[in-house]
């Protein structure tokens, strides 16, 4: 019977992602009427997305499924130049709801790009990673053994260094950057590397409460980096461990399955603190004699990105 839920903190939204709704919903509220499309899920939610679908904002996959001339705001994970080009030339107005952590990436990429080669450590197809890649020539890594087939790629006789997508795992990145290192002994490393702060003190909190749980909930989607390295790294601990998207995922015979007493629960940092609430909810209606608090000794976040200043005048 389940006796203790803890909630990590931090969990859920992160600092880009909520910049990147606050963008949304200003320009749509600023347009008064006019029809907005966002280029891909705003951020990898489909709550987040589904709401503001339900409040008339257009979701398209290209630009091509939009009019020349529309407003269309880039989402949180960013685009290659060649998008932006293409908006310029049918006239489009854009936003660029990009998180300013992977537009950071995008700027050392470009700033690089003529001078070293770059080891692009990443998800083959995840939107952040398409969008960086567009910078520049990457040779793309996603794991150790990706780092071997590069040895007759790489001009030894070049400047060589790397860049990270911002929502990889900390512990499994740090083992990929030793193999490089290995391999290629010329490697430059940068002053810092590029995994965001969000990612790090989600994936930190989770290994300071495996110990004291018998399971991890992890709150997010299939297609959220993010979400995913969280469950892969509590399930190294505890393979009991699982994700979900909603509170209808929910099986209570699975904790009375597996005699799960004390659960932890964390979310991705594209999931709604209301998703958290709802799946808390669900759990106390099975056992009403559950206990709910914070993880004692966990920190709240408190990053922030503000809004450009011109953002209310060019739309």
């Amino acid at each position: 019977m389940l006796e203790q839920v803890y909630l990590a903190n931090p969990r859920g939204f992160c600092a880009g992602v909520k910049y990147a709704i606050s963008y949304v919903d200003t320009v749509f509220e600023n347009l008064q009427g006019e029809t907005l499309y966002v280029r891909k899920e705003i951020v990898h939610n489909q709550r987040v997305v589904s709401e503001m679908k339900k409040r008339g904002i257009q979701f398209i996959e290209e630009l091509n499924e939009a009019p020349d001339g529309a407003t269309v705001i880039f989402s949180a994970h960013g685009v290659a130049p060649s998008v932006v080009e293409e908006a310029k030339r049918r006239n489009m107005r854009v936003g660029d709801a990009t998180c300013p952590l992977v537009t950071r990436v995008h700027k050392k990429a470009k700033n690089i790009k003529d001078s070293h080669q770059i080891i692009y450590i990443a998800h083959r197809g995840h939107d952040e990673a398409i969008g960086t890649m567009g910078e520049a020539d990457m040779f793309l890594v996603e794991e150790e053994s990706d780092v071997e087939n590069l040895k007759s790629q790489i001009d030894p006789n070049r400047p060589l260094t790397y860049l990270m997508q911002t929502t990889l795992s900390v512990s499994d990145t740090k083992n990929i950057v030793k193999r490089i290192e290995e391999v290629f002994p010329f490697v430059e490393h940068p002053q810092k590397d590029d995994i965001c702060y969000a990612t790090t003190e989600r994936q930190e909190a989770v290994t300071t409460m495996i110990d004291s749980v018998d399971a991890m909930i992890v709150i997010g989607a299939a297609n959220s980096s993010n979400s995913v390295r969280l469950l892969q790294l509590a399930k190294k601990t505890k393979p009991l461990s699982f994700r979900i998207t909603g509170k209808e995922e929910l099986n209570p015979k699975y904790f009375l399955d597996n005699q799960i007493k004390t659960v932890g629960i964390t979310a991705g940092a594209s999931s709604p603190q209301v998703l958290v609430d709802e799946i808390v909810s669900e759990l106390q209606r099975h056992f009403p004699k559950a206990k709910v608090g914070l993880y004692p000794g966990s920190r709240e976040d408190l990053m922030n990105f503000k809004l450009p200043k011109e953002l209310l005048t060019q739309f």
